[in-house]
C-alpha cells in the first residue's frame, strides 16, 4: 500500500512537470507569433483599366504577408484571375457580365485580422474599364452619355498638353494698333507753268515752266485699331467626365 502511494504521488509530478513544460512551450510559440505578426494588408487605391480585356489594378503594401493572395469583388463568388502580383500592385482580371455600380472589392492572403482588406470600388454607367475623370469627346447630341457630366469650364478653349492640368493662357483675339507712318521731305521739279506764276523764258521757243521748285513736306498718315480673330477654322464638340 505504501509503494502504490509512492508510485501514485511520482506519477502526479510527473504529469505536473509535463504540464508546466507544454505551458511553457506555448507560452513560447504565442509569443513568438506575436512578435511576428503579419504587417496589416493596406489598399491605398484602385483603378479599372481600358482598353479590352477589362482589368483592375489594386495598388497598395503587404500583398506579400501572407502564404495565400486572394482578390474579390461584390457578389461574384469566383475569385478574381490575378495576371500579376507584387507587394505593392496587384493586376487582376474584372469577371464578365460586370455592370454599373458600387462593388467591395477585398483583398486576403491568408487567416488573420492583418491579413484582409476592403476598397469601395465605383463602376462609372459608360463602358467598364474606363477610369474616373476620364474625358472623352462627345458629337451626338447636346448632352452628355449616361455616366459622363459635361465639363463646361472647357468651353470655348483649345487644349494644349502639360504636365500642370488646368493651366490657361492665351486668347480669341489680338490687336495691331495703327501706329505712326511718316513720309519724308521731297521736291517736285520742272512744273509745267500754269499761269500761276510768271513764266521763265527759255528761248527755246518751247513751252515755257516756272522757276519755281514746290516743296513737300513730311507728313504723318494714321489708322484704326482693330480686333481681329486669332483662331483657325474650328468646331465645337462637347468634352464630357466619366464620373
Amino acid at each position: 500500500m505504501e509503494h502504490t502511494t509512492i508510485s501514485t504521488m511520482a506519477r502526479l509530478r510527473h504529469m505536473t512537470t509535463r504540464s508546466l513544460v507544454g505551458f511553457l512551450a506555448l507560452a513560447v510559440i504565442t509569443f513568438g507569433q506575436v512578435a511576428t505578426a503579419a504587417a496589416q494588408v493596406v489598399i491605398t487605391q484602385v483603378f479599372v483599366d481600358a482598353p479590352l480585356p477589362d482589368q483592375v489594378t489594386i495598388d497598395g503594401i503587404n500583398f506579400d504577408n501572407g502564404p495565400r493572395l486572394e482578390v474579390t469583388l461584390g457578389e461574384f463568388t469566383a475569385p478574381l484571375v490575378i495576371v500579376n502580383a507584387a507587394p505593392n500592385q496587384i493586376v487582376a482580371d474584372l469577371p464578365g457580365g460586370l455592370v454599373a455600380g458600387d462593388y467591395l472589392l477585398s483583398v486576403t492572403t491568408g487567416g488573420g485580422p492583418n491579413r484582409q482588406d476592403i476598397y469601395n470600388l465605383t463602376i462609372g454607367a459608360q463602358v467598364a474599364g474606363i477610369p474616373t475623370n476620364a474625358i472623352i469627346l462627345w458629337d451626338q447630341n447636346n448632352a452628355c452619355p449616361a455616366g459622363f457630366a459635361r465639363v463646361a469650364a472647357f468651353d470655348g478653349s483649345f487644349l494644349v498638353g502639360g504636365d500642370t492640368p488646368g493651366t490657361t493662357g492665351g486668347a480669341n483675339q489680338h490687336a495691331h494698333g495703327a501706329g505712326t507712318l511718316t513720309g519724308p521731305a521731297h521736291r517736285h521739279n520742272l512744273e509745267p507753268w500754269n499761269g500761276s506764276f510768271a513764266p521763265v523764258d527759255d528761248n527755246s521757243g518751247g513751252t515755257d515752266f516756272n522757276a519755281r521748285t514746290n516743296l513737300a513736306g513730311g507728313g504723318a498718315m494714321g489708322g484704326a485699331t482693330a480686333l481681329a480673330d486669332s483662331r483657325p477654322p474650328f468646331m465645337t464638340i462637347l468634352l464630357c467626365r466619366s464620373l
